[in-house]
């Protein structure tokens, strides 16, 4: 697990049976937005495979 990684997630709307919204990463100030679950998984999973 990667130290220092910290996400705030903003769960705007729920359609389809998924979420939209935007993930924010506290360190660096980067803002993306999603609009699946999958998608939000794969953009946390990127990150942690930056610091790796």
């Amino acid at each position: 697990m990667a130290a220092g990684k910290t996400v705030i997630v903003k769960i705007l709307e729920e359609q389809n049976s998924t979420w939209q919204g935007t993930v924010t990463w506290v360190e660096t100030g980067r803002t993306l937005p999603f609009r699946s679950v999958l998608e939000l998984i794969r953009l946390m999973d990127s990150a942690v495979e930056e610091k790796q």
